[in-house]
């Protein structure tokens, strides 16, 4: 397993997302989960805007969260150490996935994504990035990398609200970025199920 404490410590109380600062603005929500919550910048900031969260990541450091929290808002934090692989997760307004769940193990990608939209309330949300099949870490086996067309079929049982395709190279380290930011709303339909075919994506 890979140790995430260093990267935790390298980007405690960096920017927040600007995905996450848009969808805020734009959208209401009361509870959230915060999947793959690293250093806890998103967690503190949803917090910091009246909103719960339970925040989950395989190596949790909590002191990152709390030190920035003051007792009242300290009561709206819920916080749960486990992998992507295991995970159960209660019902919730909104999932947000920044830059985590490509983490997963390829073999339980598509059982986490089950998990997070069952998770998901009736016009809930799904927050987050997938990488892209162009990204400098397309031919690592233990990260998942999608092209548009099965990002977009792993979506069909959202309605999508914002897919935008981000691709750059990193002038620091020449790194090459290839990501998908999502919003994507849970709307029930009469059909709607976790089997569906249509939702699924077949992968080589």
């Amino acid at each position: 397993m890979k140790d995430w404490l260093e990267y935790q410590n390298k980007t405690y109380n960096n920017s927040v997302s600007k995905l996450l600062v848009y969808f805020l603005k734009k959208y209401k929500i009361n509870n959230a989960i915060d999947l793959g919550c690293g250093s806890g910048n998103e967690t503190v900031y949803m917090i910091k805007n009246r909103v719960k969260v339970t925040a989950i990541d395989r190596q949790l450091n909590k002191n990152f969260v709390l030190e920035r929290l003051n007792d009242k808002e300290k009561e709206n934090i819920f916080f749960c150490e486990e992998d992507f692989e295991n995970i159960q997760l209660e019902s919730t307004d909104v999932v947000i996935a920044f830059f985590s769940i490509p983490f997963c193990n390829p073999k339980h990608f598509d059982e986490l994504w089950d998990k997070i939209y069952d998770a998901i309330n009736e016009n809930g949300y799904f927050v987050g990035q997938l990488f892209g099949d162009r990204d400098g870490w397309k031919d690592n086996e233990l990260i998942n990398t999608f092209t548009i067309k099965e990002v977009e079929a792993y979506l069909k049982r959202y309605k999508v609200l914002k897919l935008d395709e981000i691709e750059y190279v990193r002038e620091s380290d020449n790194k090459k970025w290839h990501f998908y930011n999502i919003i994507a709303k849970k709307e029930i339909k009469m059909n709607d199920n976790k089997t569906n075919t249509n939702s699924k994506v077949v992968r080589n």
